[in-house]
Parts: C-alpha cells; structure tokens; sequence
C-alpha cells in the first residue's frame, strides 16, 4: 500500500502579488541585461482573454544574442542569426511559448 503525504506551505503573500512581483521581476531583469542594440526589446505586452487559458498576458519580444554567443561562433554566424522572437501567452499555470529564429 502507498501512502501519499501532503504538506502545504503558507505563503506570506497572496497570489495575486506573488503575479504582480513575478512580472516585476522579470522586467527588471531584462532591463538589466540589456544595453543600447543588445538584449530584449519587448513589441507588445497586453491582456489576453482565452476558452483555453483563461485570463493571462500576451508578449511578443525580440532578443538579441549577439554578447552573449561565443566569439568563435560570431566570426562565421551573420548578425542576423542570433535573433530570435519570442511570443507567450502567461495565465499561471497554463502558459504556451513559440520561438521564430530570424
């Protein structure tokens, strides 16, 4: 016989700040780890209505790479290769990413 245990953590905010901080979070990084041409640009950042997801929020960025890549990879790689878009739709738990290479 399996005996499952069950432990639950109070946490000491709510989940609606723990959203809130998340997202703060996340920003803050970005803007942290970007610099002139290099890093994220964020296109569109806006709330999303879904049947499936629920309530949550679309973002579409583009990321640059080209500092963060190898130097032997940037001597042969066109600027262009080190690009990527990134669309995601956020409704904690549920959350759908796509990535386009450009």
């Amino acid at each position: 016989m399996v005996q499952i245990k069950e432990f639950r953590i109070v946490m000491p905010m709510s989940l609606e700040e723990y959203h809130i901080a998340q997202m703060y979070m996340v920003m803050k990084m970005q803007q942290q780890n970007s610099n002139g041409d290099e890093g994220v640009e964020v296109l569109e950042n806006r709330p999303f209505e879904n049947d499936v997801y629920g309530r949550g929020q679309f973002t579409s960025k583009i990321y640059r790479l080209q500092s963060k890549a190898p130097a032997w990879l940037t001597t042969f790689a066109p600027a262009d290769a080190l690009v990527m878009q990134e669309e995601a739709w956020n409704a904690y738990p549920r959350c759908k990413t796509g990535i386009i290479f450009s």
